[in-house]
């Protein structure tokens, strides 16, 4: 194809003949099991692209694919509400978001597959990401799918549009991104309010090595948090671990020992060790990025939806529209479920405090660490903790007394691992357990020493609230 400039010719002309229907892809022979399925998953749409293709370009036409240049990454701290918070912006005529974790692992994508062309990357990413991120990465199939022949149309529109241009301008992390979004909307059939509406990036975790090569994408790209009352977020977030480990444990233990929790972790389970790391080390912003960073509260998502979302338009510099107070998944309402009751959007329960599987040595030593969060984000404390030398006294106390979340670890891992390992004569694993607990206790120990040191000290800085 020999065209001159971006803008895309008549439909007509792009679909005059069949044979051009399709994008070059290459990967059909590879050994990765990931492309041969991709490969065959577009093999199978391509007898709906002669009546698509034509009605996707005028899609298509409504975008700037190339001047889509402004994004903002949305990240969790412990289960803090963030696929709620993304599903509120799933209507907006402003915004591209792709439902749950449809964008989490774009960057393993593609450093893992560099080498393909652009438009074998479109193909294969979404089977790359189902595979990876299961259910909450698919977004061509399950309940929030768009129809996977609407997006390869879609796929095949874009190349008939910017199929010319140089590789060199099209094999890039940020044209990836654009292109990926824009597949997606036009599939989805969504008429955009601007050519160039706002990138909604699923990034979730704290990840500062993503959140860099995000801002080499997206140099004008801001970071969204949620945040939830520690106590919770905690709470929540063992359960979360619990359910998640034991699985793994149970189906992929491969995956555990060799991807997950290192080699400690592998062999035992630790979603106590697990969930105090991660929220103690993710309630700051980025590396350097500071100045491009707010958080919402959880607790707001369900008591003040539209209060909220009214300040989140302001700052993502969107209008306000009453679709942004709608959970939606592609236009499909997201429905939450926990303690076996089941509701979509704002639920103002589930913002109570909830401490099932903290006691006072846990709620306590939360109380004393993130005493700056808990006066920062406007949760309610103790006020004995106001005073340094009593958080002190009490994490120099409590350093020394196990969690409740250690003991329900310790009732874990005999019921998990070391009955069953004794009903198989594994009598080494077995024994080895009493040494792990006390290793794994002595870790526990050092993590808040360190973390002690540095709170006390004042000069961390954690997530400001929007």
């Amino acid at each position: 194809m020999t065209q001159t400039s971006t803008a895309a010719p008549d439909s007509s002309e792009r679909v005059s003949d069949s044979s051009r229907l399709g994008v070059p892809l290459g990967f059909a022979d590879r050994e990765d099991e990931i492309l041969r399925q991709a490969s065959r998953a577009y093999t199978g749409e391509q007898h709906s692209l002669p009546g698509l293709l034509p009605k996707k370009l005028e899609v298509l036409g409504h975008y700037d694919v190339l001047g889509m240049e402004d994004a903002v990454a949305i990240c969790f701290w412990g289960r803090s509400g963030s696929w709620l918070l993304q599903s509120y912006l799933d209507g907006h005529e402003g915004l591209i978001a792709l439902p749950r974790n449809a964008t989490t692992r774009i960057y393993a994508f593609l450093e893992r597959f560099a080498s393909l062309s652009l438009w074998e990357k479109l193909i294969a990413y979404p089977t790359y990401c189902e595979i990876e991120e299961g259910v909450s990465g698919a977004f061509l199939s399950g309940e929030f799918a768009i129809p996977a022949a609407h997006f390869y149309a879609c796929v095949c529109g874009l190349f008939e549009i910017y199929g010319h241009l140089p590789a060199a301008r099209l094999d890039t992390r940020q044209r990836f991104f654009q292109f990926l979004c824009a597949a997606y909307a036009a599939g989805a059939g969504r008429l955009p309010a601007t050519p160039r509406p706002l990138i909604i990036h699923a990034q979730h975790d704290h990840n500062d090595e993503r959140a860099r090569l995000f801002i080499e994408d997206f140099p004008r790209g801001r970071f969204l948090h949620t945040i939830r009352d520690p106590i919770s977020s905690l709470d929540s977030w063992y359960d979360h671990e619990s359910a998640a480990q034991t699985f793994i444990l149970e189906h992929l233990p491969d995956l555990e020992r060799q991807r997950y929790r290192g080699y400690f972790s592998s062999r035992y389970l630790d979603p106590a060790g697990h969930g105090i790391r991660s929220l103690f080390r993710w309630d700051r912003p980025h590396r350097g990025m500071e100045d491009r960073t707010c958080a919402i509260r959880f607790e707001d998502l369900h008591l003040a939806p539209e209060v909220t979302m009214r300040r989140l338009a302001a700052w993502l510099g969107i209008a306000y529209r009453p679709c942004l107070l709608q959970s939606t998944f592609n236009g499909t309402p997201f429905v939450n479920q926990s303690g076996g009751a089941s509701w979509v959007g704002a639920n103002p329960p589930n913002a109570a405090r909830r401490s099932r599987n903290l006691g006072v040595v846990d709620r306590s030593l939360l109380f004393a660490l993130l005493h700056q969060n808990f006066l920062a984000w406007g949760y309610p404390l103790p006020r004995g903790f106001a005073r340094r030398w009593v958080r002190v006294c009490v994490v120099a106390a409590l350093i020394l007394l196990p969690m409740k979340m250690e003991l329900k670890n310790m009732r874990l891992i005999f019921r998990q691992q070391v009955l069953p390992a004794l009903r198989d004569r594994r009598i080494g694993y077995t024994c080895a357990a009493p040494c792990y607990l006390v290793i794994r206790r002595m870790i526990m120990i050092a993590f808040i020493a360190v973390q002690m040191r540095r709170r006390m000290g004042g000069k961390r800085q954690i997530l400001k609230v929007l």
